[in-house]
């Protein structure tokens, strides 16, 4: 008795002993699985290998189907439910089998014990039998049968470098494994027994034998019919693997790096991502033919940020034109993009309204001078035309009046990311695109103008919450930039999109950069925003490449393309827009001296828009054809009239542009004292430039072209270089100067006796 008791305390200390020196892996599997990248309805975007390169799907809590359990249990455990991790019952039968037929016929392994071993392998040794035994029991008392099968599903090998039943029921036969028959579902119960030798590709004889063997062990014990029996003997097995979905590549790229083997649920709609995808794909084909190879596009939901498309490339697998470059996040030169919320914000600071004309003439800002892309101008423009036409000399003096630090500040807080250098470094050019800014940024600055000022940026991980912030922009100035934009003439037959009626209204904008590198066209909706870059990753420049036809069109047929809803046809008027009354002719605050008047939609804000600087009363003799002042007017030969005065540089643009005016009359010639109004400016050169004398092809030094304005309308011009006459103008005030090097004296004289001069210097150029 005694020694029974010795032997049953040796046991006992051994199995104690053995349970404290067999701990069981925690976690039981190492965390390395697949990231699978889905839609916002579930739908896989991309699945990724695993770093051991196998599939592997994350463990999720989805119900495993029960014809992969029925099959499962079948075929490995049929005591599965009824054993604690060992069955003594399969042991004892296998052990006598193999002794028996001395060789191995059959094993003993509960799905509890082949858990133990895929979670630690280790050679088939009787001492690391021993450790899996140990391992079952622990896996017993630890976790419920369900989640020992949801271990074992997850994990278990299906050949080659697939793990886990959601991988196989995809790669073998690209179903959910809630939709496999039953003939699947007994493939897939045999496949873990001898993964490496009994595949779909090795051995499918024999795969095929054990699939039907099972199913005749499912017939005989109920769990399927005689006539799903016979039709799941007829189900081929499969041959080969099928590959995943590909869907927004670059996007899924990036998330795979940052949530490695893990489910990423993104706002992606992958139906909208296949549309843009295909469409991107057949406008790359067409741009192909003009030089240009790359195309980026994003779609997003103006009211939630939520992106719904993302496009990096047309081809990410072109490896020949850099498909696998992300352009969404690519920086590129801006071109006019940030035009629009230069004049929103003008607005709000009460500096214009979209009706106010805008000074659009030669300026220049030391050595810094803009020009239009059309290389003319037009004395005065309208706001409103100034951003539809996308003027650059009109937005480079209005970022001079509102300030480049505050623009600056504004894109900084409004989400623009690359502005790695500070606003003086910038300078002016800032607003034509001397700056680089990213898709995503761009087009979350648009939506930012659709969400009446409130610039949260976007977001593509589902339930990501946008930060709260407060509107940098008012409502109103939004809602009359929105509205201007909505003006600009779309491309080819979009042209005459107001003429359909189920055509959607959308304000859209442009951009070209410096060498035509890049092509820019973002729109925004109540509903979408969108933005389309088109050029080539290379940075290589195509005198094709222009905004309008290159990126525009596109943006039309991914627009044309979105689910249309009729509650988001166009943007609701804000409730901070009030009625001012405006000078017709010239856009700003009406005041005594403007004849003709409008009401107009403003801002509301505390800052007073400008008076009418161009409407001034005037006193002349009684035939009205000369002005008089108290010096020389005769009593009752002299009335007060109202006229507009432009000055003279505007007006010597807008005459060669064919405007008619009622010029200003000359004043008395009689009178011994001039108008102090001087009608003269010298417009080129200005004033201490240093100008450098360019040789022609022959090697001749050219003539520099100085230019003046004049505000008189049959007035002439007459010029003197150095104190000497060199000629008179009339009409178009141009005429060439020789120059040589050193300093110089230029004076402009009109018959009146009114004088303009500037002093500068030339160089002349050695080549």
């Amino acid at each position: 008795m005694r020694k029974l008791r010795w032997i049953i305390a040796s046991l006992a200390g051994l199995f104690i002993i053995g349970w404290l020196a067999t701990p069981l892996p925690n976690p039981v599997f190492p965390q390395d699985y697949s990231t699978v990248v889905v839609d916002r309805h579930g739908r896989r975007l991309r699945v990724f290998l695993n770093s051991a390169e196998q599939w592997c799907f994350p463990p999720d809590t989805t119900e495993i189907p029960n014809k992969l359990v029925e099959a499962a249990i079948a075929y490995e455990d049929k005591r599965f439910y009824r054993h604690h991790g060992i069955d003594v019952f399969a042991i004892v039968r296998a052990t006598w089998q193999n002794i028996t037929e001395r060789r191995t016929v059959s094993g003993a392994s509960t799905i509890t014990m082949q858990v133990a071993r895929l979670s630690n392998p280790k050679r088939r040794t009787l001492f690391n039998k021993i450790i899996e035994l140990f391992h079952s029991l622990k896996l017993e008392l630890k976790h419920s049968k369900e989640e020992i099968l949801r271990l074992y599903f997850t994990n278990a090998p299906y050949g080659g470098n697939i793990r886990g039943y959601k991988a196989a029921c995809l790669r073998y036969w690209g179903v959910e494994p809630e939709q496999v028959t039953w003939g699947e579902a007994a493939t897939l119960a045999v496949l873990p027994n001898s993964p490496s030798l009994i595949n779909p590709d090795i051995g499918p004889k024999r795969l095929e034998t054990k699939r039907n063997k099972l199913l005749e062990k499912l017939r005989d014990n109920g769990s399927i019919d005689d006539e799903t029996y016979e039709l799941s003997l007829l189900e081929p097995i499969p041959s080969g693997q099928l590959p995943f979905e590909f869907y927004a590549p670059h996007i899924a790229r990036e998330l795979h790096a940052k949530y490695p083997g893990e489910y990423v649920r993104t706002t992606i709609d992958r139906d909208i991502q296949r549309r843009v995808m295909n469409l991107a794909a057949e406008h790359a084909d067409w741009l192909h033919t003009i030089g240009v190879n790359n195309v980026a596009v994003l779609v997003a939901d103006t009211r939630t940020g939520e992106v719904l498309a993302y496009v990096g490339s047309n081809d990410f697998h072109d490896d020949g034109r850099r498909g696998k470059v992300d352009g969404v996040i690519a920086p590129r030169s801006t071109g006019s993009l940030l035009k629009p919320f230069l004049y929103a914000l003008a607005m709000d600071e009460s500096i214009i309204l979209p009706e106010s004309r805008i000074k659009d003439i030669p300026t220049y800002y030391g050595s810094f001078s803009p020009c239009n892309s059309t290389m003319d101008y037009r004395g005065l423009v309208t706001a409103r035309d100034a951003l539809v036409k996308s003027l650059n000399v009109p937005a480079v003096r209005l970022l001079y009046t509102f300030g480049i630090h505050e623009f600056y500040d504004f894109l900084r807080r409004a989400g623009m990311a690359n502005l790695f250098r500070s606003p003086d470094s910038y300078g002016l050019p800032l607003i034509l695109g001397g700056c680089e800014g990213t898709l995503w940024d761009l087009t979350a600055l648009f939506r930012g103008l659709g969400r009446s000022g409130e610039f949260s940026g976007l977001t593509v991980i589902e339930g990501d919450s946008l930060p709260e912030v407060e509107a940098l922009i008012s409502p109103a100035a939004c809602y009359l930039v929105l509205d201007m934009l909505k003006d600009l003439n779309r491309p080819g037959a979009e042209y005459y999109w107001h003429h359909y009626s189920n055509s959607r209204p959308i304000a859209w904008k442009t951009g070209t950069s410096y060498g035509h590198r890049d092509a820019w066209a973002i729109g925004v909706s109540p509903r979408w925003t969108i933005g389309v870059w088109v050029g080539n990753f290379t940075g290589e420049g195509n005198p094709n490449l222009m905004g309008a036809q290159s990126a525009g069109s596109l943006l039309f047929k991914v627009f044309n393309s979105l689910p249309e809803n009729d509650e988001y046809r166009w943007f609701t008027p804000p409730d901070d827009l009030t009625e001012v009354e405006i000078c017709a002719e010239t856009g700003y605050l009406a005041k005594d001296e403007c004849e003709i008047t409008k009401t107009v939609l403003s801002p509301t804000t505390t800052k007073p828009l400008r008076k009418c600087p161009y409407h001034r009363t005037l006193f002349l003799n009684g035939a009205e054809t000369y002005r008089v002042c108290s010096r020389c007017w005769e009593i009752g030969d002299v009335k007060e009239v109202t006229r507009t005065a432009y000055p003279p540089e505007v007006v010597q643009y807008m005459k060669e542009k064919g405007h008619t005016f009622s010029a200003l009359p000359p004043h008395n010639p009689d009178c011994t004292t001039l108008s102090t109004d001087n009608p003269i400016t010298i417009i080129y050169p200005t004033a201490n430039a240093n100008l450098l004398v360019p040789r022609g092809v022959e090697g001749v030094h050219q003539k520099i072209i100085a230019k003046a304005g004049y505000s008189v309308e049959k007035g002439g011009l007459y010029w003197y270089l150095d104190n000497e006459f060199i000629g008179s103008t009339y009409q178009k005030h141009e005429i060439p100067l020789v120059l040589d090097t050193g300093s110089h004296y230029l004076q402009v004289v009109d018959e009146e006796g009114h004088t303009a001069s500037i002093k500068f210097r030339a160089a002349k150029s050695g080549r």
